[in-house]
């Protein structure tokens, strides 16, 4: 009889916290074809930051391990390296970019030795891009147009948070969808 009585609350909880965790496990920092965007309008400045996994930018996570893989790095590389064509703001703001930054173990310094353990090790490498903006006209900055989908092998989700000085705005960008308005 004191087994049933443990076992119903044992039962409720497990029912309730497991779409819990699966919810959050489906909202995680680390999902194939999902990224993150995060905008920060302060004054002139416009900052971007995302976060991806790099599946979703060049369909791999590893170390590139033949030519196809080497020349797809290189490719994203290349193209995040040129923000003013991936993140197209409100014409009338006059933005353009100032600054670029990008972080993943796959695109590090070439010169930088790593242990041949280490990159066989990591299971999920991300992509971290901080992006700048500085805009003449920041008053009219109404929208953006994210073009990323156009060079990200596999990326079919982009969550976009913006902060701008008028209130705060979310949306959900997809291949076909690529333009959020505040």
């Amino acid at each position: 009889m004191k087994i049933h009585a443990l076992i119903k609350p044992l039962v409720v909880a497990t029912a309730i916290t497991l779409p819990l965790l699966a919810t959050a496990d489906e909202h995680g920092a680390h999902v194939h074809g999902a990224a993150k965007l995060q905008v920060a309008i302060d004054g002139s400045v416009v900052t971007l930051m995302l976060e991806s996994p790099m599946d979703s930018l060049v369909g791999f996570e590893h170390a590139p391990g033949n030519e196809a893989e080497k020349a797809a790095l290189a490719r994203l590389v290349a193209a995040l390296e040129k923000p003013d064509a991936l993140f197209v703001f409100s014409p009338a703001a006059g933005c353009a970019s100032s600054s670029t930054k990008l972080e993943s173990p796959l695109i590090a310094d070439e010169s930088h030795d790593h242990k041949h353990e280490e990159k066989h090790e990591e299971k999920h490498s991300d992509l971290d891009g901080e992006f700048s903006f500085v805009c003449k006209e920041a008053g009219k900055l109404t929208q953006l147009t994210v073009n990323l989908f156009d060079v990200a092998a596999n990326l079919q989700d982009l969550d976009v948070e913006i902060a701008a000085p008028r209130g705060q705005t979310a949306a959900e960008l997809k291949p076909d969808k690529r333009t959020v308005t505040w």
